[in-house]
């Protein structure tokens, strides 16, 4: 019940509305009595003609209530009967308008507290958790709980209320036939603890499916061109299909007990009828009952029986619904691994140094292998550059994430001008640097807002500088409707080094005093690189730039080149002073040109 008390904490700033809601219910529920009990003189004074008067002894201050007489009571039953089924409609409709805002508010705060929560997720969440599980639990299983509260709750209290009125109506009528009719009261509940039970694991199951089938849906999209271009459409298809057919299945279970409870009630209701036939025989032949107060009896017990199966399959349902609340606050409560000092400090304008001491970092704390980076110290004066090299998986990306604290150091510690970067806020820290990457990440908007993404409201002249210094300006303005132009998802709508040119230009307008470029041109042509390359010696300017960077022509100008090899520094110096030192720099250099000129050479 854990998974309610949280949800419940949701609900609680509502609770004015909720307990309005409650005396609606309560009252169509009194008024379900009334309508009920009317059923007793219809049955004695109209149908049975002139029965015994037992049924109105036990309902007089009802019936001197609504004046009912032998002259006028088919009138007063029949117009009773309309004015509360109006009452009790008014009710109804109010409080089902009020449980539901209050569901839907809760569903609110609970997919925003959820979304917030992700976003503050570092780097290694994501690493871990794929995009279609994520959006499973945004989406999918806070969709079961907007069910949930909005509908099952509201329907799950009336019917409750419902209930208690009925179980004291019947008990007022004659409390012995009701002890009778409620004989099958302990089979239903264990029948419906037991298919609840089942109904939350199989929801769990259920979800955890739609969660897979999602992630195949994202990723197919995500990489249409290199499913079309390996021609994998067919595997692609079948992967679908049979993530589909095993949600099928767990569906259907939970189908099956739902299909299976109502069944289940209506039997175990008809098999208590049978003892309470006999008893109400005696009784009426006795003349201790009227044919119309059975009648009434009977008519309750049928009202009652009603919310009674309707709760059992709403207690399924519920379970259901708890699976995805349990999905969701694992969610909520997954470990933020970037978190904030208690008290942060406010880093001031960057002025001096960016210092790594003796820094290690592993993605995942084992013993048993060796860190990602080992041992790192460097010292990076304002304005300087810096470039990071070495083979593949050697730390270089790695490194300059920790910068930014998208990664936190295992050890060691990073300061930028003498304080340690975790004792400062990120707002603070991440607003002081610009980072482009080889993937840029474009969003499906304008070029305009692409631009300004982060800088909030930029005048249009400040935008265009920025686009003119990142060569970009003329291309944009080439487009229908220029820089009011949307460039698609991801920028698809634009060519690789259009996109790099984009978020230059984005990096430019934030004006950041620390700059990080990390294979900003591997993936581009000769003719691109070129722009591109003008680009980033505009937006290097006066910056402290750490490069990292496969091509070693695009960082022979740099102040200091870094060497790493399976995560330690090996080589540190410029361009010159590493290839005289005959090391690994020159290795990699000479090797680079030697594949460069075999390519020329190839026939």
């Amino acid at each position: 019940m854990g998974e309610f008390r949280r949800l419940l904490s949701y609900v609680r700033p509502f609770f004015k509305v909720l307990a309005a809601a409650f005396v609606l219910l309560a009252l169509a529920g009194a008024v379900e009595i009334l309508i009920n009990a009317l059923a007793a003189p219809l049955f004695d004074s109209v149908l049975a003609s002139g029965g015994s008067t037992v049924a109105s002894s036990r309902l007089r201050f009802i019936y001197e209530w609504l004046g009912i007489t032998e002259e006028n009571v088919l009138w007063r039953v029949a117009w009773g009967l309309v004015l509360f089924t109006a009452i009790k409609g008014i009710c109804v409709y109010f409080s089902n308008y009020a449980m539901t805002y209050v569901g839907q508010q809760v569903v609110v705060a609970l997919r925003t507290a959820l979304y917030d929560h992700l976003t503050m997720q570092s780097l290694a969440f994501f690493s871990g958790n794929s995009t279609g599980r994520l959006m499973s639990r945004i989406i999918s299983d806070v969709e079961k709980l907007q069910e949930s509260v909005s509908s099952t709750l509201t329907d799950f209290i009336r019917e409750i209320i419902l209930l208690v009125f009925l179980i004291g109506w019947i008990f007022y009528i004659d409390w012995r036939m009701a002890l009778l009719a409620l004989l099958v009261g302990p089979p239903i509940l264990f029948s419906t603890v037991e298919l609840g039970k089942r109904a939350r694991r199989y929801g769990g199951k259920s979800q955890e499916s739609l969660a897979r089938l999602s992630n195949i849906l994202q990723e197919t999209i995500s990489g249409q061109r290199v499913v079309k271009a390996f021609c994998m459409e067919k595997y692609e298809q079948d992967r679908f299909r049979k993530s589909a057919l095993a949600l099928f299945q767990v569906n259907l279970k939970t189908v099956r007990l739902l299909a299976l409870n109502s069944p289940l009630i209506e039997f175990l209701g008809v098999l208590g009828f049978v003892p309470l036939i006999a008893y109400a025989s005696l009784m009426i032949k006795s003349g201790q009952m009227s044919f119309g107060m059975f009648g009434a009896f009977l008519f309750a017990l049928g009202r009652l029986y009603d919310p009674i199966r309707k709760l059992s399959r709403m207690h399924v349902q519920v379970q259901q619904a708890l699976a995805s609340a349990s999905r969701v606050f694992e969610l909520l409560d997954t470990h933020r691994e970037i978190r904030e000092a208690a008290e942060p400090r406010v880093l001031p304008p960057f002025s001096r140094s960016i210092e790594f001491r003796e820094v290690c970092f592993d993605y995942v704390r084992d013993d048993t292998r060796p860190a990602v980076l080992r041992d790192i110290s460097l010292e990076v004066g304002k304005g300087q550059v810096v470039a990071l090299v070495g083979a593949s998986g050697s730390g270089k990306t790695t490194l300059v994430n920790l910068v930014p604290r998208f990664f936190d150091v295992t050890s060691g510690c990073i300061r930028v001008d003498g304080q340690d970067i975790r004792g400062l806020t990120l707002a603070s820290l991440r607003s002081q640097i610009s980072i482009v990457t080889q993937e840029t990440f474009l969003f499906n908007d304008t070029f305009r807002n692409n631009i300004c993404y982060g800088c909030g409201e930029t005048a249009q002249e400040a935008v265009e500088q920025a686009a003119r210094a990142a060569m970009a300006h003329d291309f944009i303005r080439a487009t229908p409707e220029g820089y009011d132009t949307v460039i698609g998802e991801r920028g698809q709508l634009i060519s690789g080094g259009e996109k790099q040119r984009i978020a230059i230009a984005r990096a430019l307008l934030k004006d950041a005093p620390i700059l990080i470029l990390d294979e900003a041109t591997s993936a581009l042509d000769a003719e691109s690189e070129q722009l591109v390359q003008k680009a980033l010696a505009n937006l290097m300017c006066h910056r402290t730039t750490f490069v990292v960077a496969h091509r070693l022509s695009t960082i022979r100008r740099a102040d200091r080149i870094v060497v790493l090899k399976e995560g330690r520094i090996v080589e540190c110096g410029t361009h010159d002073q590493l290839l005289e030192k005959e090391g690994i720099y020159q290795r990699l250099f000479r090797l680079q040109y030697e594949n460069i000129d075999r390519a020329f050479d190839a026939p």
